[in-house]
């Protein structure tokens, strides 16, 4: 007899089977200019109920195509909507195959004065938890020479020296490719985006407030939506830039895709070749009186590889497979200089120490990461399930040799090896149903993480190389989450809103395998959220959020190990360390292209470093603890505008207000700060096809509660113009043209700690870049066949 588990299975075969023999649905259409008939690259194309609640959407290709499958049988709403055009809605009767190659859209002009706001899709569309940018064939990106370039436009987003990315001045974001988590380590992320052109990239969503469908430490996301024609066919582009300042470096990609009936083949390859500069400085009156200044140099040559391939197979319309892998190679060379000069205070002051570091390292990184995804639409619901591995290794040695040259000796030398090793395992699941006026969403995920981190320290002394105790480390670090998610979205007279609970546990171990301490933490995050959208009239819209998200102690956070700055200025963990819980509410306005968002909130636990200095030995280390609580704020707008036909603008400002709670040294500092950015970028269309960018940005003074930081800014200019009908693009950029990106940090109570603290990254740099898109796309006879018709009849 069948056992309870082989019933149950074959019940589920067949409760699927059913469904999927059920009447299905399938919407296909094209987007285009109603004054010149020609195609609407990108637009977004979403498909409703009649009470115009979504149920799912896309963006369509660079000839306006898009298609939808597996749909039930009913009645629907098709919305398209691009900036710069009126969004329309078109009813679908429930049939079969409902198709339209004539879908235009009304272009949409509002006068203000002389000025008139963007027709040509600037491209910022917000929704209560999201903003979305048009970047493919919008002309404020033509002359930005990677995503990076990009990304610094769009509101609310900064990019720091070292390519670092900040939302709302505060939150790093994570960072998604067509709706998943990018499987990448930092560095691999930096180079991917710096390879990565603006013309590969149909649109961004920036989500500053997830759902609850996210994992609960996305706090911010950046999701790039890549081009992804539907035509049949292949096609590549090869794309290399050369950038030059003290030292030269090349950024070099070749993506090549091709499409069939059933399969759509993707390749990725890319390089990284030469070197880059980063320099660090301290100014500090020492508590004898006498001043130390520290100055670093560290130039790093770079050998990186990336590879990437993806399998994209439609089952039939209703179900479909993808399979991405991914392998990265980081093979780096840095040699830090670092001198540390101790002078008495005077009218000459005299040298009483003057000692040298020299360091060669060799890093090392091999990740490799593989994911899976499937999606099902049956007859009411939609299932999408997903897993991924995740690994990364690296390896990295040092010599390390210190001298005084004062005194003309050389007192010391360290070695070190570092094996560290993270496999990151994930498996997720979420279904959709559409019930009445709205939808139930629901799902799952479960994440496996494990570090394995051991590092050996070797000193010399006059017997030779022994091993340094007091700085090996050997540590292990384990995590697992697993999470259940419910939500409901829907509309109620007009409001469209959403609500959300996700429920996370977390059980964590730590072991210190040198001192033989382990630590194991578990519990249980209510993670509520909720958004709302309520249209106020014809291009006006309100918009209301709250999200309540999870930052948890990572593992250098939690090792108790002395991670080396410079030999007298280290950096501690503190495996005692709790997670931070952050509450954030979020209200905005729109109307047509200006938008302005309110952000304020309370971050419970945040975890920081404080400084404490040794006045003996003149060592400066940093130790990680659990704050009380910050409260922080922030206003936001943009405002893109067309001047002329051939001048545009985009402005972008940011006021910000934090307040932690920082108890140190038997006081508690419970300093306001204010701080405000100002970016944006001036885009000119020159004759003979030139595009000209003059973009900005700028930081007022800010700080937290211990230290105060110095206003900063930079100017980048750039030209690029496209031969050869546009498969050709050249670009010529100059970042930084002044030389004025500098972060500097100076500690507010000079009675405790007087020093002054500044790093530069070498962002002066000219950068040369070429790209070229070959290959060749079909469409189908008939498809073709229309088109031909419409140029002929003017459409």
């Amino acid at each position: 007899m069948p056992t309870l588990v082989q019933r149950t299975l074959l019940t589920c075969f067949c409760l699927i089977s059913f469904s999927s023999l059920s009447a299905q649905s399938k919407i296909t259409g094209r987007a285009t200019d109603h004054s010149s008939g020609n195609a609407i690259p990108f637009a977004a194309v979403r498909v409703l109920t009649p009470g115009a609640v979504m149920i799912t959407g896309q963006v369509a290709d660079s000839a306006g195509r898009f298609s939808f499958t597996g749909l039930r049988r009913a009645e629907y709403l098709l919305e398209l909507s691009a900036l710069g055009y009126e969004t329309r809605r078109v009813p679908i009767p429930p049939m079969e195959h409902w198709q339209s190659d004539t879908l235009s859209l009304q272009p949409s002009a509002s006068l203000l004065g002389e000025v008139t706001i963007s027709t040509d899709r600037m491209a910022i569309r917000r929704q209560a938890d999201r903003i979305t940018v048009q970047v493919a064939d919008n002309k404020m990106f033509l002359a930005s020479a990677n995503a990076f370039d990009v990304l610094r436009k769009v509101p609310g987003l900064e990019v720091d020296g070292e390519g670092g990315l900040l939302v709302s001045g505060r939150i790093v974001p994570a960072l998604f490719i067509d709706g998943r988590p990018a499987q990448m380590s930092p560095e691999e992320i930096r180079q991917y985006l710096r390879s990565l052109r603006p013309d590969q990239i149909a649109s961004i969503d920036v989500i500053t407030q997830p759902s609850a469908r996210y994992d609960a430490e996305f706090k911010a996301i950046i999701d790039l939506k890549l081009r992804r024609d539907q035509t049949l066919g292949w096609n590549g582009q090869l794309s290399s830039s050369l950038q030059q300042n003290e030292y030269t470096q090349s950024d070099n990609s070749l993506a090549m895709h091709y499409r069939t009936p059933r399969f759509t083949y993707s390749t990725r390859l890319g390089y990284t070749g030469g070197s880059t500069i980063y320099r660090y400085g301290a100014l500090q009156h020492l508590s004898d009186k006498n001043i130390q200044r520290t100055r670093t140099s560290v130039p790093t040559r770079h050998d990186n590889y990336t590879i990437h391939f993806g399998t994209l197979y439609r089952i039939n319309d209703r179900h479909s497979t993808e399979v991405v892998l991914r392998g990265f190679r980081s093979n780096r060379r840095t040699f830090t200089d670092n001198t540390i000069h101790t002078t008495i205070p005077a009218a000459e002051p005299e040298t009483v120490a003057l000692t040298r570091f020299r360091n060669n390292g060799h890093p090392v990184q091999h990740n490799l990461s593989g994911d899976i995804r499937h999606l099902s639409n049956f007859k009411k619901w939609q299932l999408e399930a997903a897993g991924a591995i995740f690994s990364i290794g690296n390896r990295q040695t040092e010599d390390i040799v210190f001298s005084d040259d004062l005194n003309a000796r050389r007192p010391g030398q360290w070695r070190t090896v570092l094996k560290n090793d993270i496999r990151i395992r994930t498996l997720q699941a979420d279904a959709t149903i559409p019930v009445a006026a709205g939808k139930w969403s629901a799902g799952f995920r479960m994440a496996f993480n494990t570090t394995r981190n051991n590092l050996r320290y070797d000193t010399l002394s006059a017997w030779g190389f022994h091993t340094d105790s007091s700085r090996t480390n050997h540590f292990n670090y384990d995590e697992r989450i697993s999470a259940i998610y419910l939500s409901r979205s829907g509309t109620l007279n007009k409001m469209e809103y959403s609500l959300g609970l996700r429920v996370e546990r977390t059980h964590t171990l730590g072991k210190s395998v040198q001192e033989g301490i382990t630590n194991t933490r578990r519990y249980l995050s209510w993670l509520p959220s909720f958004s709302l959208m309520q249209p106020l009239g014809k291009d006006r819209q309100l918009l209301l959020s709250f999200t309540r998200r999870i930052t948890r102690p990572n593992f250098a956070q939690l090792n108790p190990f002395r991670f080396y700055f410079s030999p007298l200025n280290y950096f501690v963990g503190n495996p005692q360390l709790q997670p931070a819980i952050l509450n954030t509410l979020s209200m905005g306005y729109t109307q047509q292209a200006w938008s302005v968002t309110l952000l304020m909130g309370r971050e419970e636990d945040p975890m920081a470093r404080y400084p404490e200095y040794n006045r003996e030995t003149h060592v400066l280390e940093y130790l990680g603890r659990n704050l009380p609580y910050s409260d922080f704020a922030s206003i936001e707008s943009a405002f893109p505008l067309r001047v002329t036909p051939w001048w545009r603008m985009n402005n972008n400002f940011g006021l910000y207000y934090r307040k932690e709670i920082t108890p140190y040294h038997n006081a508690t500092y419970k300093i306001p700060i204010l701080q405000w950015t100002v970016n944006g970028s001036q885009v000119f269309t020159l004759p003979a096809g030139i595009t000209a960018d003059l973009a900005y940005n700028y930081r007022s003074r800010g700080g937290n509660g211990l230290y105060r930081s110095k206003h900063m800014y930079a100017i980048d200019i750039g030209l690029q113009k496209a031969w050869l009908k546009g498969k050709l693009q050249s670009g010529l950029n100059f970042y930084d043209m002044f030389d004025t990106y500098r972060v500097v940090f100076t500690f507010r109570e000079k009675q405790i700690i007087d020093n002054q603290l500044s790093h530069w990254f070498g962002t002066r740099r000219l950068v040369a870049s070429l790209s070229w898109r070959f290959g060749q796309s079909v469409y189908k006879a008939g498809q073709r066949k229309k088109q031909e018709e419409e140029n002929r009849i003017g459409m």
